[in-house]
């Protein structure tokens, strides 16, 4: 019988994947720069028909926030032709998970 403390046991399987890694990672492209420009920018803004997080950065299709926002992902508010769209908790932890992918990425190609 192996106790706790038997070091002759069999060794532990792998830690599962956390489900929102595995969930961000089957999102199009598009749909995670716009999880990760909304995490950057704390908000995404409609102007001139696109959605647009930092100034510098590329502009996001409305229909790509629309699909996020039926997925839980984000909250989108309007009033009159301006619009605001934010992370909700399902898509900040997606964000988060696919910001730590792009780091553990980045890191493992500089070894």
């Amino acid at each position: 019988m192996a106790t706790a403390y038997d070091t002759t046991a069999a060794p532990r399987a792998p830690e599962p994947v956390p489900l929102s890694r595995a969930r961000a990672a089957g999102l199009s492209a598009a749909k995670r720069y716009a999880l990760v420009a909304c995490l950057d920018a704390g908000e995404l803004n409609r102007k001139n028909g696109f959605w647009h997080g930092l100034a510098d950065g590329k502009p996001i299709c409305g229909v790509t926030v629309a699909d996020l926002a039926r997925d839980g992902l984000m909250a989108v508010s309007t009033e009159n032709r301006l619009g605001m769209a934010r992370l909700t908790e399902r898509g900040y932890s997606f964000a988060r998970a696919l910001v730590g992918d792009a780091t553990g990425a980045d890191a493992s190609a500089e070894e």
